[in-house]
């Protein structure tokens, strides 16, 4: 009697759980990435204001029925500071929730819902190219004249999100600098190689606008070595890059990739000695556009 009695609980607790959870496409996003539209509607049990959650391989989500047909429901995600982390097509696992996710799912969904709400502190490397144009310079021991300055950059960096900062980010990272100073008479070239670190900070307001790319500002210093050179003429030294602002956009091909480009005035600092002994400080103020690529690990 009792082997009987735990026979039918089992197949009752299997029958609730096969009916409990459905394997159901997205069949629409909407362009705010708020709401969704499933194939699934009154015929199956769904009806206006429940709620249920969608799991999908390391993330899930609480969403409400706000429009629901006999077979069609359109779902509008319960938090509002989320964006839906699915794509049209994607298969997700639905089960018709009225309470907290964490008090109907297993402890691992409850993680992976929070991780959704928490965003991962990401790492990056980035690989730009820059040019740049001279706008005002200050040279010792030299007499006033007007040159013009201009050059261009390669840089490589590793980025990483500040956990829990909040948009915050920072990097470190190589610039190597090949600049071309034309004086009337005269052409120099300066050469430089920097280790630079900034700090950055991305606005996630903007991800609607800019089709998930992230607008951001921020700020660096930096120090290295410069060398200048012209016929029968050469002097190195220091150089010291404070500060830097910059202003930017990121556009993304997909997880792994992404386009940026930014603007930045800079203040660069250099002490070179010449052949004699004599130390010549060089006090300049440059424009920088650069481009490139992040990939993310």
């Amino acid at each position: 009697m009792q082997l009987r009695h735990t026979i039918f609980l089992c197949l009752l607790f299997l029958s609730v759980s096969a009916h409990a959870f459905e394997l159901i496409m997205i069949q629409a996003v909407s362009d705010t990435r708020k709401t969704f539209i499933t194939r699934n509607g009154k015929r199956q049990g769904v009806q206006p204001g429940m709620t249920g959650t969608f799991t999908a391989e390391d993330v899930s989500i609480l969403a409400k029925a706000i429009n629901v047909s006999g077979n069609f429901t359109q779902w509008q995600i319960v938090n509002a500071d989320a964006m839906l982390p699915f794509e049209k097509g994607t298969i997700v696992t639905y089960y018709p929730a009225t309470e907290y996710i964490w008090a109907l799912s297993p402890e691992t969904e409850r993680k992976k819902y929070i991780k959704t709400m928490i965003p991962v502190a990401r790492r990056s490397w980035v690989f730009k190219g820059g040019l740049t144009r001279g706008l005002s310079e200050s040279v010792s021991d030299a007499p006033a004249n007007t040159s013009k300055r201009g050059g261009f950059t390669g840089e490589i960096y590793f980025e990483k999100d500040i956990p829990n900062g909040g948009g915050l980010a920072f990097d470190i990272g190589v610039r190597y600098e090949r600049e071309v100073i034309n004086y009337s008479g005269a052409s120099l070239v300066t050469k430089r190689s920097l280790l630079i670190g900034d700090v950055l900070y991305y606005f996630d307001s903007f991800r609607d606008f800019l089709s998930g790319g992230k607008f951001f500002l921020g700020a660096g210093l930096g120090y290295g070595m410069s060398n200048t050179s012209t016929v029968g003429l050469e002097q190195s030294g220091p150089v010291s890059l404070l500060p830097t602002v910059k202003a930017g956009v990121t556009l993304p091909f997909n997880e792994t990739w992404e386009f940026l480009t930014d603007a930045a005035f800079e203040s660069l600092n250099t002490r070179e000695e010449q052949e004699d002994g004599r130390v010549q400080t060089t006090t300049q103020t440059n424009f920088k556009f650069g481009f490139g690529l992040r990939r993310f690990f």
